[in-house]
């Protein structure tokens, strides 16, 4: 029982640190104390360092003894990577695995894409943005691909959040670019929604970099 107790500690830790960084509430370079995180959490030293190692061979964190855990950076190189591999991948699932697509479910994002008329909570927006994107990839039956595209999942995340906030229009053009996916996937014009994803992805990267020129570095 105490192992599984541990093994379940250093689970909560581990989501609770990555859903910080996913979210930028731990932001790029930010340096992070593992007592500060222990207190947060009500844990040992035990299951925190253990959950800091995991997400450190995520490239999520780097650690440096006696000094701190740094929030790793996003460089331009990692966003050319990262955009990449959605460019591959997202327009591929609805071009090629739209007969798994639950259109009802579309129907309903779709919905609160067009009523959309600015303000509202952006943890509610980045929380919508990211499950109709998911919605989308689960529609792939192939686990190879879905591994390639996990792996870029947080840090994809922490770009969307990132230009958000240092670009004002993003939220409200991003809204507006997922309403014209959802209406070719209602219309079953694939190839149009394949089009407009790939389209909102050179948005997104425009987007990405900009906020890294107007966080004046080539890190953020």
């Amino acid at each position: 029982m105490t192992a599984e107790r541990d093994s379940s500690m250093q689970n909560q830790a581990y989501q609770f640190i990555r859903k910080k960084i996913e979210r930028c509430e731990y932001a790029p370079n930010d340096m992070l104390s593992e007592s500060l995180l222990r207190e947060e959490l009500g844990f040992s030293r035990t299951p925190v360092r253990e959950a800091i190692g995991r997400l450190a061979q995520e490239g999520l964190v780097r650690v440096y003894p006696k000094r701190g855990i740094m929030v790793s950076a996003i460089s331009i190189g990692d966003i050319h990577q990262i955009f990449e591999v959605r460019a591959l991948v997202e327009p591929y699932a609805l071009a090629a695995h739209h007969d798994k697509l639950d259109l009802a479910e579309i129907a309903r994002f779709a919905e609160f894409f067009h009523s959309y008329s600015g303000g509202g909570e952006s943890s509610e927006l980045y929380g919508v943005d990211d499950r109709f994107h998911e919605t989308l990839i689960s529609a792939i039956e192939n686990d190879y691909l879905l591994e390639l595209y996990d792996r870029i999942h947080v840090q994809s995340v922490r770009l969307r959040v990132l230009s958000g906030r240092l670009i004002e229009s993003r939220i409200r053009d991003t809204m507006a670019e997922h309403a014209r996916i959802a209406d070719a996937c209602l219309a079953r014009d694939w190839q149009g929604a394949a089009l407009a994803m790939t389209e909102h992805l050179r948005c997104s990267k425009e987007s990405s970099l900009a906020a890294i020129l107007k966080n004046s570095g080539q890190e953020i």
